[in-house]
């Protein structure tokens, strides 16, 4: 009986957090563009709207806009990890915080930020 108390309290909080878990997609199309938003989470941005400081655990952030793909996740120790590709090639790595505050920039201009912060 006591066991069966115990399963039933894992598995409330399961459906628990599963439930509060927030998952969107955003789409925008038009001639010659494509803009898709997709997270999982919370996602933090700077103060400034130039970068992703943090991303809930288990959560993500993808963001497309035409070729230009951004995907951000919580990296297990606090931090975010990011991959990002042009016309499908990575971004050298000096473009990279260029990329990612075009990115941001444009999420933020489009208001497309749930509880972001």
């Amino acid at each position: 009986m006591k066991k069966m108390r115990i399963l039933l309290v894992v598995a409330a909080i399961c459906l628990t957090v599963s439930a509060c878990r927030r998952h969107s997609t955003i789409i925008e199309t038009g001639d010659n563009y494509y803009m898709k938003i997709e997270y999982s989470g919370s996602v933090h941005f700077s103060i400034d709207g130039r970068t992703i400081t943090g991303i809930s655990h288990g959560g993500y952030l993808k963001y497309q806009r035409n070729e230009k793909k951004l995907e951000a996740r919580n990296d297990g120790n606090g931090g975010v990890r990011f991959e990002l590709l042009d016309y499908g090639d990575p971004v050298a790595p000096k473009d990279q915080k260029a990329f990612i505050a075009n990115a941001v920039r444009v999420m933020l201009q489009k208001n497309h930020h749930p509880d972001w912060n």
